[in-house]
């Protein structure tokens, strides 16, 4: 149990040094940002952030027996929809180069940019650990929590969390990149969040019930 105990604390300080080394980086591009960079550059460095987010909250993240993959199945991170600065890129090589794991298991990709509708539905239902729902996707986090309720959804905006009852969002301000979670992600038996996160309080906003 202590060399548990250990791997824990030393992987949440691992996530502490890297939402300040995220805080430096993003403060040190802003103040370049007005004369060197692009907005393009701009975001493809965030999504550069998001995706590491990611990767470490899949990582303080447990699923119950229920929620894991079939014998000789790999956990997945889906991300349905088109997107152009760079996050997918980011998180496919983040995963493929960190210890990425649910369940002990290392953790795959997949990128459904297809529209289709029938087609997504069908995909859900196998069962995934993460969806993230790029922001022109027309799927509303309720409807991907009916068909994989395995899975832990991710968006953007402060709204998908407060008004569409996602899990997780990822937030610009201030040239940041901030975390909104539900608490429902803290509370439920599975997929459940370790409470260690909410003392993220520089980068992380917990709300409760979706406003009306």
């Amino acid at each position: 149990m202590m060399v548990i105990f250990e791997k824990n604390r030393s992987s949440f300080n691992l996530f502490r040094r890297m939402i300040l080394w995220a805080f430096v980086f993003t403060l040190g591009m802003s103040m370049n940002f007005k004369v060197e960079a692009s907005t393009i550059e701009q975001q493809r460095r965030e999504a550069r952030v998001q995706a590491t987010y990611l990767t470490h909250l899949v990582n303080f993240t447990t699923w119950s027996e229920e929620h894991l993959p079939d014998t000789g199945e790999s956990p997945t991170i889906l991300v349905l929809g088109q997107e152009k600065n760079g996050f997918v890129a980011s998180l496919e090589y983040l995963i493929s180069q960190s210890k990425v794991e649910v369940g002990g298991k290392p953790v795959e990709f997949e990128h459904i940019e297809s529209r289709d509708q029938k087609l997504i539905r069908s995909k859900l239902r196998k069962g995934y650990q993460v969806v993230f729902v790029m922001r022109k996707s027309v799927f509303r986090p309720e409807e991907i929590r009916d068909l994989c309720p395995s899975a832990v959804v991710f968006g953007f905006g402060r709204q998908f969390v407060t008004k569409r009852s996602g899990d997780v969002a990822f937030v610009s301000e201030r040239n940041r990149v901030k975390l909104v979670l539900h608490d429902q992600y803290f509370r439920r038996t599975s997929p459940k969040l370790s409470s260690k996160i909410a003392n993220l309080k520089s980068v992380v906003e917990i709300v409760g019930k979706p406003k009306n």
